[in-house]
């Protein structure tokens, strides 16, 4: 991974993406470049993302580490969008960075997820319970480790400076471009990608996680990138885009389980008894092939 603070220090904040909102005489997006478009579609991210980083010192609810971990997914989807006139260089660098925030505000989220489906199987398996209460303290390790790395003022200090960066490369090479058959073409990119993706995953009649974690991943570019650039695309992607979003559901119910699965095997947990760690396995092993059948029915759908 890059180290962004060593390669790339980070100014103070120039505040060039504070929250706001399009003025209502402001041109529509279909009327507007390449370049002008990337400002209007990344600006209410970047303040999304920023919220949620100040709100994490004094909440640490689920859906806030939830929704900062999306809006940094959403960014590196619109980066790649936006990478052939970016430059490799520019677009490995920030989206690197996205995907490590990414993560440490989705250690918290992880945790919580673990710890429902711990707390449903102790429905059944009572000695479950000392498992739940190791997980509830790891979320709270997680709590304070993402509190300690994401820091608001170096996020918006980061996110500022990266997408000016990125606003300024297109504004010097794409600044009268219209938007329109870019972005059509973008999305059939991204369409093709998944399509090829849920092929390969339903070649053989067995599904394997990390084939169907790659057309989840693509499923929810592709999504992202419908929603940003629905206003300026020919015909309506209402109907794609709830599609989607019910297949990234059944696909996300197996990955809550995997990753729940992966999670307390990697974990220690001092004060809870071997068997019981590996009576939750499983469990959560059962509960993923089941999950699994589910998903790979799905994929199969887009594929055919």
């Amino acid at each position: 991974m890059v180290d962004m603070d060593a390669d790339w220090p980070l100014p103070r904040p120039i505040n060039f993406f504070k929250e706001s909102r399009r003025p209502a005489d402001s041109p529509t997006p279909d009327a507007d470049s390449i370049a002008s478009t990337f400002s209007s579609l990344a600006a209410p991210v970047v303040a999304e993302a920023v919220r949620r980083a100040r709100e994490l010192s004094t909440n640490c609810d689920a859906e806030g580490f939830h929704q900062l971990r999306v809006a940094f997914r959403k960014l590196r989807a619109l980066y790649w969008a936006y990478s052939p006139y970016l430059g490799e260089e520019a677009t490995a660098h920030a989206t690197e960075e996205f995907k490590r925030l990414a993560a440490v505000a989705g250690g918290t989220r992880d945790w919580d997820i673990a710890g429902d489906l711990l707390k449903a199987a102790q429905a059944s398996r009572a000695s479950m319970g000392i498992l739940v209460a190791a997980a509830k303290e790891k979320r709270a390790q997680a709590v304070a480790h993402s509190q300690t790395m994401i820091k608001c003022d170096d996020v918006e200090s980061f996110l500022n400076d990266v997408l000016l960066r990125a606003q300024m490369q297109l504004e010097s090479s794409c600044n009268d471009l219209p938007i329109r058959d870019f972005a059509e073409d973008r999305v059939r990119r991204a369409e093709r990608a998944l399509k090829k993706r849920s092929r390969y995953a339903s070649r053989n009649e067995t599904a394997h996680e990390e084939d169907l974690h790659d057309v989840r991943k693509a499923g929810k570019k592709l999504r992202y990138l419908l929603e940003f650039f629905q206003p300026v695309i020919k015909g309506g992607h209402d109907r794609t885009i709830k599609e989607l979003t019910s297949v990234q559901n059944k696909l996300g119910l197996f990955n809550d389980i995997a990753a729940s699965e992966t999670l307390i095997r990697s974990a220690s947990f001092d004060d809870v008894p071997p068997e019981v760690v590996q009576e939750s396995l499983q469990w959560l092993e059962k509960q993923k092939c089941r999950r699994m059948r589910a998903a790979a029915r799905r994929v199969r759908t887009i594929a055919g």
